[in-house]
């Protein structure tokens, strides 16, 4: 579609005027309104989205702050100072704009604006329709209703098929459930596996989604593309009864190299250590192996599981027990011991303090396109962040 640029009896810039006038309004200023204009709403995906800074209309286009888009939408802001540049990053599209330039990239692909993006209030304004639809988001006004409505999330047709980490399926699984409910045209099949089966899937093309609880090879990166959806932490779980409330990291390495075998050794009772570990090719086996056993494996005699929670439910069920599990999945079935006085919650891994924290990933074949992409903003969208990530027990990315 084209920018708002046609003359006062065209629908569009009264749109364009009319959003600038509610928004303002919504802020508590009040200008004089023109007798044919109304107080509109801007709506994303069904709900209305307030805006901290009021669009200002220059020829007839209707600038909007850039985070009022991008944060609903899951996409990631860069600015730089020196070049007056602001890149949006999509997971499957790159916009880049520049402070009093007309002309603008999508996907490196060169287009022009009648007005440039601006600075108001030390805050970026750039064109509401440019960078929508630049996404791949639907612009469109319901006039009846005095609605300007862009549709992204709830605009998915087709099928995908995601795979991989057993850490990362509880909020892939929530949010494919959000988005099966706002698409009537649209398929999500979510199945665990582990890291290394998500990754191979993926390589494959057995799914069109893989998620990893572990950063990626330099030869897996060759091939695939991934973005960070959460954060997490590996939590050193024993079972509730335990005493001990505490290890140093050497304490911890030696209990998961066989080393220490005795929990008196420890602090705690005169009984055998029982190591649970998780499967050859878990992403958070590896994780654990790299941040905290100097890249030497677990263990040979420990048990292994196959999943977050059953290696969470071993643990649970013998008061000689020692696990390691994402801290979304512990409970009170189970206590996590401190590292080195510091404890396994959202608050130390945000603050990047706890040894063990890592991020979580999805990935695709190359960069990801059309519904993929979008399953992967989904993720990343600041709603789904606060509501999924936090009531999982995970940690936001913002």
């Amino acid at each position: 579609m084209k920018e708002c640029t046609v003359s006062m009896r065209k629908p569009w810039l009264r749109l364009c005027l009319l959003l600038s006038l509610a928004l303002a309004l919504a802020l508590g200023v009040a200008p004089a309104l023109p007798a044919w204009a109304a107080a509109i709403t801007l709506e994303i995906d069904g709900a209305t989205v307030p805006a901290d800074v009021a669009p200002v209309t220059k020829n007839g286009t209707t600038l909007v702050p850039i985070r009022l888009i991008t944060e609903t939408l899951g996409a990631s802001v860069s600015w730089d100072q020196a070049s007056q540049r602001v890149t949006i990053e999509t997971a499957g599209h790159t916009v880049v704009f520049t402070v009093g330039e007309s002309a603008y990239l999508v996907d490196g692909g060169r287009k022009t604006l009648t007005s440039p993006p601006e600075s108001v209030n030390g805050r970026t304004m750039v064109p509401i329709r440019a960078l929508a639809e630049s996404i791949g988001a639907d612009v469109s006004y319901e006039a009846g209703a005095n609605k300007a409505v862009i549709k992204y999330f709830s605009n998915m047709k087709g099928a995908i098929k995601v795979s991989g980490s057993t850490t990362v399926l509880p909020i892939m699984q929530a949010a494919a459930d959000q988005l099966l409910a706002m698409n009537s045209g649209l398929s999500i099949a979510v199945a665990g596996g582990g890291s290394g089966a998500g990754i191979k899937d993926t390589q494959s093309g057995a799914n069109n989604v893989g998620m990893s609880s572990r950063d990626l090879t330099a030869d897996e990166l060759s091939e695939l593309t991934p973005v960070t959806v959460a954060n997490d932490g590996i939590a050193i779980i024993v079972h509730p009864n335990n005493p001990v409330s505490n290890l140093s990291r050497e304490q911890a390495a030696g209990i998961f190299r066989g080393e220490i075998r005795n929990w008196r050794d420890v602090g705690g009772a005169n009984a055998p250590i029982l190591v649970q570990t998780r499967e050859t090719g878990s992403g958070t086996l590896t994780t654990l192996e790299e941040l905290l056993l100097d890249k030497e494996p677990v263990v040979a005699t420990a048990t292994p599981f196959t999943s977050s929670a059953l290696i969470k439910q071993a643990v649970a069920q013998s008061e000689n027990a020692i696990g390691f599990d994402s801290i979304g999945f512990v409970d009170s079935t189970v206590k996590a011991v401190s590292l080195d006085q510091i404890a396994a919650n959202s608050g130390t891994v945000k603050s990047n303090t706890y040894p063990l924290s890592r991020g979580l990933y999805t990935f695709t074949k190359g960069r990801a396109t059309g519904i993929n992409g979008m399953l992967i903003d989904y993720l990343r969208a600041l709603g789904t962040q606060n509501n999924i990530v936090q009531r999982e027990g995970y940690v936001t990315i913002y």
